[in-house]
């Protein structure tokens, strides 16, 4: 270190920015008929462009082109033992194979621009009796979104050639230049890219429902609310081997034990690729009581009777094996198939007023409020996972447990046991398990928030508020996270006493009771 030799050393050439640019138009026409007294109808239709993200000036975006990868242009990596092992044979073929650079014959931004695209709108609402009690309304439309951007074009300013870092071996700092770096080894590195294609995600949504006025200053209000949605954008790595590969000794032995020699795109790692193929789809009673009260009081009940489906949750996120998108359909991760939520306020006597009558009393005793909260949910979807090695190079990523026979649940949940772990095993390497997604479901909320306010009048134009907030009031404990790992001691075996650990067992818990007072003045 001293005299600043080296064994090895990497410099990236990856000082740059992005200049980036989109362009959207979108337009609406809307019309209202009334056709009788009793029938209301709402129609539109809202046409919009939605441009993809492009870049301009000095660096400009490299995309891969699955299409464009020719196989007898690739490289060959290098599979004898030493420093070198792995890494891209110089000369021996193209390693920007399938890349493709902002401005060189391909649209802007890489996909295929989507244009004429139009969102009708419909919606009734229609007076059956003609008394005003009752409505009955519906309505569908359907709505376009702009693809992510921090995955597919900020992420993607990483990939060669912009970007790139050649190691060099046994030399001196001092001899150090850009020609010599440029000149060093490569390896193989991971690209972010996505389908040309540039499907647009949209959704489908649509509901009806009717409201009623009840006696006594009641309303119901009960619904059918469903969407549905298309061309969701997900990640797959596509340079992703196929189940078994790398458990397979004769397959690795043949290249010396160097993956990267045998995936599909040579010269590439991991090739994230956002695909526009995921779906999802949500249905749901909703049903709504309010009453206002004579005595200053008002309530609302509110239940949701719901099951939300998907293949991911969230734009960007990456699925498990990258042949198997079906895989991952199952109950969404925020679905809660029972909701329930009382909320209320009322407004205290003013006793005061009432039975003091007297300047001091008013302000000591009247204008108290008590209002609150109260959540009775479901909890979420949980997915068991499992240690193991499905053989496609992501180690255990996306490995789920085998499920072999009994009760998911014991007789009794417990902070020690939540579910049952002795009833899975570890799978066979080359496999990814045979449980679905979101098989249990975890703890729920039972939740109380209760508030105590006190409005006092100082003037005609100053108003105090003291405020006494109590979140989850009666200090219920309740459950959150479960770990849902389990291990098996070897390939196939099942969970037993001695290797379940904490699988099954309560991790963390909502927040505890919170207090806080504030004071707030109106003027």
């Amino acid at each position: 270190m001293i005299l600043g030799n080296y064994t090895s050393i990497t410099q990236t050439n990856g000082v740059f920015y992005g200049d980036f640019r989109f362009y959207g138009l979108e337009f609406y026409g809307q019309d209202s008929w009334k056709v009788n007294r009793k029938l209301t109808l709402e129609f539109g239709a809202r046409y919009v462009y939605l441009g993809p993200t492009y870049t301009l000036g000095k660096f400009l975006q490299p995309y891969f082109d699955p299409s464009r990868y020719d196989a007898s242009k690739a490289v060959r990596i290098e599979t004898a033992s030493g420093l070198r092992n792995g890494s891209i044979i110089p000369n021996s073929g193209d390693p920007f194979n399938g890349i493709v650079i902002e401005g060189s014959g391909i649209p802007k931004g890489f996909a295929k621009h989507r244009k004429n695209q139009v969102s009708p709108r419909f919606g009734f609402a229609y007076d059956p009796w003609g008394d005003g009690k009752t409505s009955i309304r519906g309505g569908f439309g359907n709505f376009f979104e702009r693809i992510r951007q921090n995955v597919n074009s900020f992420d993607g300013l990483a990939n060669p050639p912009l970007t790139y870092n050649p190691r060099l071996y046994g030399g001196n700092v001092d001899s150090m230049s850009p020609d010599l770096i440029s000149g060093g080894t490569r390896f193989p590195v991971a690209l972010t890219t996505f389908d040309a294609q540039g499907l647009v995600p949209t959704i489908y949504t649509w509901s009806l429902g009717i409201q009623r006025e009840l006696p006594g200053q009641t309303s119901i209000d009960v619904g059918y609310v469903a969407n549905t949605a298309r061309h969701l954008q997900y990640r797959r790595d596509i340079n992703q081997l196929a189940l078994g590969t790398t458990t397979n000794t004769a397959i690795l032995q043949q290249a010396n034990n160097t993956a990267n020699a045998v995936r599909p795109f040579k010269g590439f790692t991991n090739i994230n690729f956002t695909d526009f193929g995921a779906s999802s789809s949500y249905h749901a009673l909703q049903a709504r009581l309010s009453r206002r009260f004579a005595s200053n009081l008002t309530m609302n009940a509110n239940y949701t009777w719901s099951k939300a489906i998907s293949e991911v949750d969230t734009d960007g996120a990456a699925i498990g094996y990258y042949l198997d998108r079906g895989r991952e359909r199952g109950p969404a991760g925020f679905d809660r198939r029972q909701v329930f939520t009382l909320d209320y306020v009322y407004q205290l006597p003013n006793v005061g007023s009432k039975w003091m009558n007297n300047a001091a009393g008013r302000k000591v005793f009247d204008g108290w409020q008590v209002s609150g909260i109260t959540r009775f949910w479901s909890g979420t979807p949980l997915t068991i996972t499992s240690n193991g090695d499905a053989g496609t190079l992501n180690g255990a990523t996306g490995v789920r447990a085998d499920y072999l026979s009994g009760d998911f649940y014991p007789s009794t949940k417990s902070r020690a046991e939540y579910f049952n772990p002795l009833v899975f095993a570890r799978p066979l390497n080359g496999s990814l398990g045979t449980t679905g997604k979101g098989i249990l479901h975890g703890p729920g909320i039972n939740n109380w928030d209760i508030s105590l306010f006190k409005n006092t009048k100082i003037t005609e134009r100053v108003t105090t508020q003291f405020r006494f907030e109590t979140f989850n009031t009666f200090n219920h404990t309740q459950w959150a996270g479960i770990n849902t790992g389990i291990s098996g001691a070897n390939p196939g075996a099942q969970v037993t006493a001695a290797t379940r650990g904490t699988s099954g067992q309560v991790t963390s818990t909502r927040d505890p009771r919170n207090i806080q007072f504030g004071l707030k003045i109106y003027f």
